[in-house]
């Protein structure tokens, strides 16, 4: 095999392995989401509010991660 179509294939797997991380990880970020809403319907606005911000915080480094890696496998596809 030619060198850039190796570096391509590891570029590709270690894609691969970030978008499957990820989608675990924004599995989890729905139950965290899920429990900040609950807590502010509950009446307890103040821990409800820290759960949804952790909750949008762990959405931007998904995109970004998602996003990165994306450009990564561009990267080595269009040579």
């Amino acid at each position: 095999m030619k060198t850039e179509k190796k570096e391509y294939l590891v570029h590709k797997q270690i894609y691969e392995q970030t978008v499957k991380r990820n989608k675990k990880i924004g599995m989890a970020n729905l139950l965290i989401f899920g429990i900040g809403l609950v807590l502010k319907y509950l009446g307890m606005p103040e821990i409800g509010s820290h759960f949804i911000w952790l909750g949008i915080v762990i959405l931007v480094y998904t995109i970004g991660s998602n996003m990165l890696a994306k450009h990564e496998i561009q990267k080595y596809r269009a040579k």
